[in-house]
């Protein structure tokens, strides 16, 4: 329900304390502790509102969602500025395996584990001794490329090939850059567009993108590699692949994401983010009675005992992200304040 205005951040008494149990927050994470994470996630977001530095277990135990084991870290992190179980991770082989085949395009903790657990450090081991899928070896290949932030005038050069593309094809197709661009943030990770056409059809949206531009831009040496397509439903489709900026060899993520025009409210707020973000909007929708996705937000859903959805529901809003708010009950935020 509050707004991130981009500043708490900096000025915030306990932000080294924050970046230290981030960093163990990302260990938790990465070793797929999944209560861990989330208590570690908690605790930062209640140290991020307080206006005075927390320095004592005691005024951390003082604190909602703040238990005594974490309070305890939080004074040790106060009055020695570090953290012996972070360190304790920096010797961990395993570990430091782990961070580095996670960063492998593609590859999630399964798969990391299973090389981790056949006896493998390294990413010469992945090349020389493991079957790896072509994709795998893309992911390898171009590791720092794809780990390498991509400034905002790039992605908006990004943007502007793509937009010249398809507009050759057809004027009337929208485009949106989602992501940590629409939140206004200064670099991204990769570059999602969202596009859309109003009354169009899937299918007409389909062939203009994935038979005509994304066989052009390969043609025009932008896009490079295709890494996943998907249109298995028929009200939506997916492409996922690598591409370069003109004169330049970095290989950056590109992701085109076709929407229906009526259920672009929905899909605006899904492919913005950022991922805590989306996830509390969707659990309010549920703890309402509700569920929010991609396609829209729905209510009178039917729930079992385990919370399996039983019931599709009857469609509340899908094309319009206030409303889907104020149905919600949430204060409008824009994108550049959906910041967990």
């Amino acid at each position: 329900m509050e707004k991130h205005t981009g500043t708490e951040d900096e000025s915030n008494p306990n932000a080294r304390t924050i970046e230290v149990l981030k960093q163990m927050m990302d260990y938790y994470d990465r070793t797929n502790e999944h209560w861990k994470t989330i208590a570690y996630r908690k605790a930062i977001a209640a140290l991020k509102k307080r206006t005075r530095k927390i320095t004592t277990k005691e005024e951390a135990l003082a604190i909602p969602f703040i238990g005594s084991r974490l309070a305890g870290k939080i004074e040790e992190i106060v009055f020695t500025n570090r953290l012996r179980r972070l360190e304790n991770t920096n010797f961990d082989s395993a570990d430091i395996a782990l961070q580095l085949f996670l960063k492998i395009y593609g590859v999630g903790h399964s798969q990391a584990s299973l090389w981790i657990n056949q006896g493998h450090r390294t990413l010469n081991d992945l090349l020389t001794k493991a079957t790896l899928t072509t994709n795998q070896k893309i992911g390898i290949e171009h590791i720092d490329d794809f780990a390498t932030r991509i400034p905002r005038d790039e992605v908006e050069h990004h943007g502007r090939i793509v937009r010249n593309a398809i507009h050759k094809e057809d004027p009337a197709i929208e485009i949106t850059i989602g992501g940590s661009c629409r939140r206004g943030a200064p670099d991204s990770g990769d570059v999602d567009f969202i596009i859309t056409k109003p009354d169009a059809s899937m299918e007409t949206l389909r062939t203009i993108i994935l038979d005509t531009v994304i066989p052009s831009l390969f043609q025009h040496h932008y896009l490079r590699h295709a890494l996943a397509s998907s249109t298995a439903r028929s009200d939506g489709s997916k492409w996922h692949g690598c591409a370069t900026l003109p004169g330049s060899k970095i290989w950056h993520r590109i992701d085109f994401l076709l929407v229906p025009h009526a259920e672009m409210g929905a899909a605006l707020i899904y492919f913005t983010g950022n991922d805590i973000f989306n996830r509390s909007i969707r659990l309010l929708a549920s703890r309402k009675g509700m569920r929010l996705n991609q396609r829209g937000l729905w209510t009178d859903v039917l729930r079992g005992g385990k919370r399996e959805r039983m019931t599709q529901g009857a469609l509340l809003e899908s094309r319009d992200e206030r409303k889907i708010f104020g149905l919600l009950g949430v204060p409008w935020r824009p994108p550049e304040h959906r910041v967990c």
